[in-house]
């Protein structure tokens, strides 16, 4: 039974058997997709207790509710829907002592500089670095979110309007300024040699 669940095509017919009650296939929805929903939740908040018990509570939710809940064309899309919302909640819960607007969506891009032996290559490469993450740091948080969603994700632009809660010209506005700010730095000298 498990190993019909072993890849992501599967997705689907996990879905479905959890949703008609496989307690093996909700194991492995969590283990699949828990990661994602950490990873994606971190942009919200930096509380990693918060982040855990809200998972906790959309699994567990999921699991009581697995009857009444309906089939779905993107398992995952539908979990980082769900996260976002509840984490949203939580974080503007009093009891955590933190606000979150939907403005305060902090990507958290990090770039890891590969060991070269060319200094001058690797100069090079942290002015990119530097310059990349200023550019980000200028983009509003909807348009952070929205690349995050969009290559980090992998979510297409149907998915990150279902997930935010835009439309769908919104989230193509979001992210055509977000590429274009970026185009900026591609266009210098900097990937010469």
């Amino acid at each position: 039974m498990l190993k019909k669940f072993a890849t992501n095509e599967n997705a689907e017919l996990l879905w479905s058997a959890f949703r008609q009650g496989d307690a093996d296939a909700y194991g492995i929805l969590m283990g699949r997709y828990y990661k994602d929903l950490f990873s994606y939740g971190k942009r919200f908040s930096t509380n990693d207790e918060l982040l855990k018990d809200c998972i906790q509570n959309l699994f567990l939710g999921l699991w009581k509710n697995r009857l009444s809940i309906n089939d779905t064309p993107s398992v995952k899309n539908y979990l980082l829907k769900s996260i976002r919302r509840l984490i949203i909640k939580e974080v503007n819960n009093k009891r955590h002592q933190e606000h979150f607007d939907e403005a305060e969506f902090d990507a958290k891009y990090s770039f890891v500089l590969p060991v070269e032996n060319n200094i001058i290559l690797q100069e090079r490469l942290t002015e990119i670095s530097w310059k990349m993450r200023s550019v980000l740091a200028k983009l509003t948080k909807r348009q952070q979110e929205v690349l995050y969603l969009r290559f980090y994700m992998d979510a297409d632009c149907n998915e990150i309007a279902d997930i935010m809660n835009l439309n769908k010209q919104s989230v193509y506005n979001h992210l055509h300024e977000a590429i274009s700010a970026l185009k900026c730095i591609c266009s210098l000298d900097y990937f010469r040699v």
